[in-house]
């Protein structure tokens, strides 16, 4: 007999199956944020911004102390027209990856820029003493010739933090130059608005020098006090090639099915530490796969947050054949090692072709968690990930490979989700039922997320971990649930409590018809 899982009083969901022991006539259904009907929320609109860049670079937090929402973007500030130039009088002209990347770097200078909101649905973008453009104040907030080029930023709040002046943490790729001068910075504020850039880059793997790509998430796990860094390793696309081997022009390396010397994909490596500025060597830790996802199919960037005791992530896919990165639901249990949580379908796909999201949709920060909703704010584009970029030096002919192309751009947009609302476990015509392994708890009240429909209920059985009902809480003595709510209380018709759980554990059962079940927890 298995011993008991000991879930205490935090919440259960159903993304994964952890705590089921067995189910019959019930079904899983992941579900998909709705879009806000005014996105995009935050486009570009200042005379300053050259190219606001909004990608898994943005970050946004609402600050509960001062009752506002904070949101962090990147202007590439690129010099696309001087790009191109540089290009095409390059002599022994190269179309390929490294060309690309070193003319867009000597053409950009990224800059941290802030906007604020006091409902996350209208933004301004205040006037800050960091930066002015013509005598005018900017929201710029990090970004100069003396601190050099701010790109791939992510900013986090640290609940941790006791100093009041480390509240806001920001990591970066920064450069003062080209290529051969990139480090990975980081930044302190009080207020996510000034900034005080750290002396040293950032030390991983005991190298001060560049080890990591240009998709940087940070974040932090207020039990354990620890951060979490999910990124690329640097040089992770650049695997022995055989010169035999036929070449493409385009943007990165062939791959090589099932062959793990040669793999060459975009993939998350992680990291875990105590010190935010010095962290152990990455590891590899979510890789496509070859059988599961599509053979061009890459992972692109992960985003961690957790649940009670299970950990979500919002994982980027990039479709490199189409060019398109929509994000997909993933899980995991040990914080490393992750699953998909439908492989048919994404959690938040991109738009339709006319949309502002069409083409991609990212997000590299944390959802904003409120009582009745969780907030996600992500990025969208209606250009292609790299097509709009490098697509002219490689003659691609598409509409937004030219130069003038006309003004299609990422922006910052809003969905929303039931509160715990990820996954659901459904009951149609025919009575359902779930029940779960033995559990512990330190809660005396069941607490369920549910919604029942035409003419639907649901009721509650607990047992002992022998599988007999305990007295007092048969199905048929529960008050039936026949609406609508993210915390409802079951009661029995004699118990308004659940009994003690003791060392072996207590087993719910979950019965229904027309219903979906969200979550449960003890309180």
């Amino acid at each position: 007999m298995l011993p008991p899982i000991n879930i205490g009083n935090d919440t259960q969901l159903f993304v994964d199956n952890y705590l089921i022991e067995l189910v019959n006539f019930v079904t899983k259904t992941m579900h998909q944020p709705t879009k806000h009907p005014d996105n995009p929320l935050i486009t570009k609109d200042k005379p300053w911004e050259i190219l606001p860049y909004f990608r898994n670079n943005t970050s946004v937090h609402f600050d509960k102390d001062e009752g506002l929402y904070k949101l962090w973007y990147e202007d590439m500030g690129w010099d696309y027209k001087k790009f191109i130039e540089l290009q095409n009088s390059a002599s022994n002209r190269d179309v390929g990856q490294s060309a690309g990347i070193d003319a867009y770097e000597k053409t950009c200078f990224n800059k941290l820029l802030y906007a604020e909101s006091n409902d996350g649905i209208e933004w301004i973008k205040p006037e800050l003493n960091y930066e002015k453009y013509k005598d005018t104040k900017t929201n710029i907030c990090l970004g100069s010739k003396i601190h050099g080029k701010v790109h791939s930023c992510s900013v986090i709040h640290d609940p941790i933090e006791t100093n009041i002046e480390k509240k806001y943490k920001a990591i970066y790729w920064n450069s003062k130059g080209g290529l051969e001068d990139t480090d990975i910075s980081s930044a302190y504020s009080p207020d996510g608005k000034t900034w005080t850039v750290s002396d040293k880059p950032i030390k991983i793997g005991q190298l001060y020098e560049r080890q990591l790509g240009d998709v940087i998430i940070l974040s932090v796990n207020e039990t354990t006090s620890e951060y979490y860094l999910d990124t690329r390793a640097r040089a992770m696309q650049e695997p022995p090639l055989n010169p035999k081997h036929p070449k493409i022009r385009g943007w990165g390396p062939a791959h090589y099915p099932g062959n793990k010397f040669r793999i060459s994909k975009r993939r998350i490596f992680s990291s875990l530490s105590t010190n935010w500025t010095e962290w152990p060597i990455l590891q590899e830790s979510f890789v496509p796969d070859d059988i599961l996802d599509n053979i061009d199919d890459e992972y692109y960037g992960l985003s961690r947050f957790q649940i009670g005791n299970l950990w979500l992530g919002i994982l980027q896919i990039f479709q490199r054949t189409h060019n398109t990165v929509d994000l997909h639901l993933v899980s995991s249990r040990d914080g490393f090692s992750w699953n998909r949580v439908d492989m048919t379908k994404p959690f938040l796909p991109t738009g339709n072709l006319a949309d502002w999201d069409s083409f991609m949709a990212d997000f590299g920060t944390r959802p904003v968690i409120h009582d009745n909703e969780i907030r996600f704010y992500y990025s969208g584009a209606n250009v292609h990930h790299d097509w709009w970029m490098f697509g002219e030096m490689e003659g691609l002919d598409v509409p937004e490979a030219k130069y003038g192309f006309d003004g299609k751009s990422t922006a910052l947009g809003l969905a929303t989700l039931r509160k715990n609302g990820f996954v659901s476990i459904d009951s149609t015509v025919r009575e359902g039922v779930l029940q779960t392994f033995a559990l512990t708890t330190t809660g005396n009240k069941l607490n369920i997320n549910a919604i029942c429909q035409n003419n639907g209920y649901l009721l509650v059985e607990i047992t002992d971990h022998k599988d007999d009902v305990i007295d007092g809480y048969s199905k048929s003595e529960c008050i039936p649930f026949k609406g609508d709510s993210i915390s409802h209380n079951i009661n029995w018709e004699n118990k308004s409590s659940i009994p003690d759980s003791g060392s072996k554990g207590i087993k719910i059962r979950f019965y229904s018809r027309n219903c979906k079940l969200f979550s449960f927890d003890f309180s």
